[in-house]
């Protein structure tokens, strides 16, 4: 008799509906019924009706739903207690396959969303409210099942698979390539651990890096990188027409070597069509960075952030035990980065007026001087900053360029807006790519906007630098005399 009587409301739904219930396997009997979003099982059957109850029967819940043989229809007969009820009335209607359909659909459009949330879209437009029939169709379980079984198939159950092929490799709303290369080499460092580079970059922004001249910006962000990799380096352009700094190329990377770098450049010098001539390169201080990009760019002058040497500064400080309260004396405008801008000549002086200016100005503070505790840290200061880097890496005196002299590295900025667009600081691969096209997108716009007055130009943020002082030839390192030491570079 149930197998009549779903029959026949099966075949209200139209025409051919009838044979596909009789022919359907007892196991599929036990299909979930949804009406309004609550899950309904079958309880018991007789010759007059069909009786269902809450699937929360088991916390409590004595709601009940019948479907009555005689008038073929349903009824409510016990309200829910687990949410507000919603008194059935209407028919039954079969939306598997649709939702079969559609999960399979957004699998693939959505790929940077959960299968939860997917579930939680079908649910409402399915399950929700502005239905007044008595539905039966997919549960949570087999429509996640749907989603990653779609997935699986179209982008071959690999995760670099995935971004390699449409829609992630294309770019947000255009039918242009995002993705860029994917490369694989042995990593010399650790045999059992190749380096993986995985680049994007919108065809639109990566005309800019074919002006000769340009300023580029390069640096590391490792907060919003997908499990595996280290680091995700951006290569940005500011663009002289409209006054942006522009993040070009995102590369993904598995290693931090110089190997590593030197591959990257090469494939975004590739990607322009070798036509990439930099004037000025503004990095981070990295010795394989640094190697890398003066390899890969012998005729450009290369120098370092000043943001990023004031903060390797004040790490070194605090690691040897440096008082805050020093610290921040030689953190003021005017006392250490002093040595930025005097003559390269003059850094054996300029670092003695320095010494000398953090003393005086803690006497006058009343706060005691740790001279044994400076005394390394500028020893540290000579080995690293004066023989391993250089002066002219991170010096700027006698640079007219005010671009990259008094203008903060744009990247750290954009680092910061970059990490707050991700929900979790490790987001899935999917969720990256799909993060980095919709910045890139937006950047495009904006290149866009600014000429035709749409958007105003943002200022740009500068520094101040400090005014270079007269230093005398007779200048004495009283500090170190105390100690029986002397400072020489």
């Amino acid at each position: 008799m149930e197998e009549l009587a779903e029959a026949s409301i099966e075949d209200t739904d139209g025409a051919g509906l009838q044979l596909d219930i009789a022919l359907r396997r007892p196991e599929d009997k036990c299909v979930k019924s949804y009406y309004r979003r609550f899950n309904y099982t079958r309880a018991w059957a007789s010759s007059r009706k069909i009786a269902y109850r809450c699937s929360r029967f088991r916390t409590g819940c004595r709601a009940t739903m019948e479907f009555t043989i005689a008038t073929m229809g349903y009824s409510a007969v016990r309200s829910h207690t687990c949410r507000a009820a919603v008194p059935a009335v209407g028919r039954l209607q079969d939306v598997t396959t649709a939702m079969m359909n559609r999960a399979d659909t957004l699998a693939i459009e959505k790929v940077a969303l959960p299968a939860c949330l997917i579930w939680e879209a079908l649910g409402d437009e399915f399950y929700g409210s502005g239905n007044g029939n008595v539905v039966r169709g997919l549960s949570e379980m087999q429509v996640q099942r749907h989603i990653y079984r779609a997935r699986h198939q179209h982008f071959s159950g690999h995760v670099h698979g995935a971004v390699e092929i449409p829609p992630l490799s294309l770019a947000l709303n255009e039918a242009v390539s995002f993705f860029q290369f994917h490369y694989v080499t042995i990593n010399n460092e650790n045999l059992n651990k190749p380096t993986r580079l995985l680049g994007w970059a919108h065809p639109s922004l990566i005309n800019l890096l074919r002006y000769h001249g340009t300023t580029l910006f390069v640096d590391g962000t490792f907060h919003c990188v997908p499990r595996g990799y280290k680091q995700c380096v951006i290569f940005m352009v500011h663009d002289r027409a409209s006054g942006i700094f522009v993040p070009v190329y995102y590369v993904l990377s598995t290693s931090r070597t110089g190997d590593s770098y030197w591959d990257m450049m090469h494939f975004v010098v590739q990607g322009t069509d070798q036509q990439l001539e930099p004037a000025e390169i503004v990095c981070d201080f990295e010795t394989g960075l640094l190697n890398a990009v003066n390899t890969q760019f012998p005729n450009a002058l290369v120098i370092g952030c000043l943001f990023h040497l004031k903060q390797a500064l004040r790490r070194a400080m605090k690691r040897f035990a440096i008082p805050e309260e020093e610290c921040c004396i030689a953190m003021i405008s005017g006392v250490l980065d002093m040595l930025t801008v005097a003559e390269h000549s003059l850094i054996e002086r300029g670092t003695k007026w320095v010494k000398r200016e953090i003393r005086e100005r803690c006497s006058a503070a009343g706060i005691a001087n740790s001279k044994a505790k400076w005394r390394g840290f500028w020893d540290c200061f000579r080995r690293t900053w004066m023989e391993k880097y250089g002066v002219e890496v991170w010096n700027v005196a006698g640079l007219d360029n005010e671009l990259i002299a008094r203008t903060n590295n744009p990247l750290e900025r954009f680092n910061r807006e970059l990490n707050s667009r991700f929900p979790s600081p490790r987001p899935s691969m999917a969720t990256f790519v799909d993060v980095i096209k919709t910045l890139s997108s937006e950047y495009v716009q904006r290149l866009a906007d600014v000429p035709r007055g749409r958007v105003r130009r943002a200022p740009r943020e500068r520094i101040q630098l400090p005014v270079p002082v007269e230093i005398t030839e007779d200048i004495a390192d009283d500090s170190d005399e105390e100690e029986g030491t002397g400072f020489s570079v």
